[in-house]
C-alpha cells in the first residue's frame, strides 16, 4: 500500500516537509515556494503509484516465468533452475 508520504514525495520530488498526523493541511514545507497539495491530488497519486506497482509486479512475474519456460525447453528441470538460478524463483 502506498502512503501519503510516498505520494507527496512523488508529486514534490526533492522537497523537504514535515507532516503530522497524516494531515495534508498542516504540512510544513522546508523549501520556499512549494505549492500545497490537495487531498484529491494525493489520492490520485496514490492510485497511480499503486497501479504502477501492480503493473511492475506483473511484468516481473511474466519475465521470470518466460525465463523458466525457456530453461525448461532447454532440458533443465525445475530443481536445476531453482539451484542454478535462484533469482528465477516464482
Amino acid at each position: 500500500m502506498i502512503t501519503k508520504t510516498e505520494a507527496i514525495l512523488s508529486l514534490r520530488p526533492g522537497v523537504g516537509f514535515i507532516m503530522r498526523d497524516n494531515d495534508l493541511v498542516a504540512i510544513e514545507w522546508d523549501t520556499d515556494g512549494v505549492q500545497p497539495l490537495t487531498e484529491a491530488e494525493v489520492t490520485k497519486e496514490i492510485k497511480r503509484l499503486e497501479a504502477e506497482a501492480v503493473t511492475t509486479e506483473a511484468t516481473r512475474v511474466a519475465t521470470i516465468q518466460a525465463a523458466r519456460d525457456h530453461a525448461l525447453g532447454l532440458g533443465f528441470t525445475n530443481a536445476m533452475i531453482d539451484v542454478m538460478y535462484p533469482n528465477l524463483a516464482p
